[in-house]
């Protein structure tokens, strides 16, 4: 199966939430989409500029993948979610890979409603006329409540969420894909991708010197603010991260197929379900 890694980052500087950039990666290819107010005051040839930092903080990668990146600058949050799907249309991939998609896909979903538009129209294959057109966000149960009546939360890991709309590609979880797969397995102090991306392949998402000093949320500011080209990178390497890993363990492009057999995808999370 092939695989297109889809990832987003929002504000967190502003106040709005808003996601101001996007990043779609799919072996050789990477398109990434930034919001134009984002990238003020940053002077001339940005593009040119992203290309350079590319080449400084992932030149082993771009080697090694072939990568070519192209870089779309888009007026609003709604132009960046448009041009990355209609790229991942164009790509045509069998998964749309997210980690955590229950942060990204509401997000996009809202930024879109606010703006009058149909996530239908934005999700479904653009082949598909527009009566036949829809979208559905499952979110999976987030507590599960024993015989006794006992309530017990579910980890994020352990859900499973599922987008319905006539695509050529299936939106996934890697992070819930990763977890399910390995049910009989211990559980993990972490699901995040920097952990498993440690555990896994002895690798950590992209991190600056500038920013060691700071974490979490406030990493996040510091770097919308004084280091937004390098932000950027941040946000390439979460996709290119994410391929690297399943191509190490095999699980969207093999292992989840072959485990669904002819069942629905929606169904992995059930074993009884889909035997």
């Amino acid at each position: 199966f092939s695989i297109a890694c889809f990832d987003t980052e929002t504000d967190v500087v502003k106040g709005t939430e808003e996601i101001i950039m996007a990043t779609l990666s799919s072996k050789t290819r990477v398109y990434t989409s930034i919001q134009k107010n984002y990238l003020e005051g940053l002077g001339h040839d940005v593009i040119g500029k992203l290309q350079v930092l590319l080449r400084k903080y992932l030149d082993e990668y771009v080697e090694k993948r072939k990568i070519e990146w192209v870089i779309e600058i888009a007026d609003d949050e709604v132009g960046v979610i448009c041009n990355t799907l209609k790229k991942a249309h164009e790509w045509q991939p069998d998964f749309l890979a997210i980690w955590n998609m229950n942060f990204d896909i509401p997000k996009v979903i809202e930024a879109l409603k606010k703006k009058g538009i149909d996530p239908a129209d934005v999700f479904s294959d653009p082949r598909v006329p527009h009566a036949y057109r829809f979208f559905k966000y499952k979110q999976g149960p987030n507590q599960k409540v024993t015989a006794s009546g006992k309530v017990t939360p579910i980890k994020p890991a352990a859900q499973w969420h599922t987008a319905f709309t006539p695509s050529s590609f299936y939106v996934i979880d890697a992070m819930c894909a990763f977890r399910h797969i390995r049910t009989g397995e211990a559980e993990k102090p972490s699901y995040s991708l920097d952990a498993i991306l440690n555990d896994t392949l002895g690798i950590r998402k992209l991190k600056f010197k500038e920013a060691d000093h700071v974490s979490g949320l406030k990493w996040h500011q510091l770097m919308q603010t004084e280091y937004k080209l390098e932000y950027v990178i941040y946000n390439v390497f979460d996709c290119i991260s994410m391929e690297e890993l399943d191509e190490k363990t095999k699980d969207l492009c093999l292992t989840l197929p072959m485990m669904s057999g002819s069942s629905d995808f929606e169904n992995f999370k059930s074993q009884p379900r889909r035997v």
